[in-house]
């Protein structure tokens, strides 16, 4: 997982629900099997041609090269990330 996507879960957690729900959901993820990656130049550059290719949002754009980068599987509840097309291995969560 991007670092610049965990914060944007923090911050989208922290303003809908609070601080002490905010510590307490990021405790559990940190809990879990996810490796977090730093947002390198080359990452930047490479979500920057992600966002101008699918039209996505740039915090989305890092999750989708990232994913890209790791041959990983997105995992997501966002509808944004369908302009990604059918080849692209996307979980969709139930929001």
């Amino acid at each position: 997982m991007s670092a610049v996507n965990y914060g944007e879960v923090y911050g989208a957690i922290l303003r809908e629900h609070g601080l002490d729900r905010a510590v307490a959901t990021m405790s559990a993820v940190h809990a879990l099997p996810i490796r977090l990656m730093d947002a390198t130049p080359p990452r930047a550059f490479r979500a920057a041609e992600v966002k101008a290719k699918y039209k996505l949002h740039y915090l989305d754009s890092f999750a989708a090269a990232l994913a890209v980068e790791h041959k990983a599987t997105l995992v997501t509840s966002n509808s944004d990330f369908r302009r990604l097309g059918h080849g692209f291995p996307v979980v969709w969560l139930k929001a």
